[in-house]
């Protein structure tokens, strides 16, 4: 097996700062090779003469050019690359307006960390199965959701010794939208929550701070769609969403499965429907049915978020159920054709599937109750 070859290509006009993350791109990543590049404005020339790079490092502002102008080329020319900035700026106003032609910020000071994330989500975008003219297609998308700040700072705040649950609820409380979702979910007799609650607290603690955190992802990820859709896309795509979820989750509550693999599926299926939205402004002649683009974006996006490669491998659909990598693949795999496909039929095949993973009489019991309610 011939093991890929990584090439960065770093942008700066001062050759000192160039050397420095040179060198330190040896010390973090010394399986990659790194090119260099002093004059901005011969970059089209660079890459049109045969350079491949896989990521691309710039700053932002140089003498007569900047960031944002070199990495738009790069994007034109080599979709397939990862584009970094960096840059004094990390203002959420400069990530929402150049969110679909800039993967990566760097907010000078960098660390290390933050340094080698990029390349780490590089190689962890190798892995999966995209063909090339996948990953153009994905390298152009039009609109490039970021990780939510809200999502981060409960993050940041779950990783403390001494947080509390009422302390993610005051940081939730802030924000209406999430918090009247996390209630309704909270609330719901079809998840087996069979008493009301208005304490957001309460409901916190009844769904888990996983399922919490998806909820906050999945709702503030789309709202750079808002005014790219319709409103009318946009609230059928989300109820979709959290519908296939909370489908997946009965599922697995009905198959007798543990708290925390209902809790997974969830997250799995709702993560699932992050490219909808994206395939949808992408390519509005196509149908939310075509699982190829959407979970490939969703796939993509959660890469690009640094989340484990089997978040990432469970959320993408293939087009056969034998092709589920994982027990949380298979579950997102028939919660999507219970949404999308209200008479579906198992084929022999599949059944066979469904019935060695013991989710058979949860998956009849699913349809069964669809069909009455």
């Amino acid at each position: 097996m011939v093991t890929k070859e990584f090439l960065v290509l770093l942008i700066d006009d001062e050759e000192l700062i160039l050397r420095a993350l040179k060198r330190t791109l040896s010390r973090l990543v010394p399986h990659w090779k790194v090119e260099t590049l002093q004059d901005g404005h011969l970059l089209t020339e660079v890459l049109s003469k045969g350079l491949h790079p896989d990521v691309v490092i710039t700053d932002r502002l140089m003498p007569g050019l900047n960031g944002e102008q070199l990495l738009l080329q790069v994007q034109q020319i080599c979709p397939m690359a990862l584009r970094c900035i960096l840059t004094a700026d990390n203002s959420a106003d400069l990530l929402l307006q150049n969110s679909a032609l800039i993967h990566f910020y760097l907010a000078k000071p960098f660390t290390d960390e933050q340094l080698l994330k990029v390349f780490s989500c590089t190689e962890q975008l190798q892995t999966l199965d995209f063909s090339n003219t996948e990953r153009a297609f994905l390298g152009r998308l039009c609109v490039l959701p970021v990780l939510p700040p809200l999502y981060q700072k409960i993050q940041s705040m779950l990783n403390t010794t001494e947080f509390q649950l009422k302390d993610v609820a005051e940081l939730i409380s802030h924000d209406p939208v999430v918090s009247s979702r996390i209630l309704q979910l909270a609330n719901s007799a079809f998840l087996g929550f069979s008493r009301s609650t208005v304490s957001l607290t309460e409901a916190i603690s009844r769904l888990g701070l996983d399922m919490t955190k998806s909820i906050v992802l999945a709702l503030k990820s789309s709202l750079v769609y808002q005014g790219r859709i319709s409103t009318a896309q946009h609230q059928r795509i989300t109820e979709q969403a959290f519908h296939q979820a909370c489908m997946a989750r009965y599922l697995c509550k009905q198959a007798g499965l543990g708290a925390e693999m209902q809790d997974y599926a969830f997250l799995v299926s709702l993560f699932g429907c992050l490219g909808w939205m994206a395939e949808h402004l992408q390519q509005p002649s196509m149908s939310d049915e075509d699982s190829c683009h959407f979970s490939m974006i969703s796939a993509y996006l959660l890469t690009l978020w640094g989340f484990e490669h089997s978040i990432v491998q469970a959320v993408i659909l293939p087009e056969a159920l034998a092709d589920c990598s994982s027990l949380s693949g298979v579950v997102h795999w028939l919660a999507h054709k219970v949404v999308h496909h209200k008479n579906y039929q198992l084929t022999d095949s599949d059944q066979h599937i469904v019935e060695s993973l013991q989710l058979y009489p949860a998956w009849t019991e699913l349809l069964t109750g669809l069909k009455t309610g």
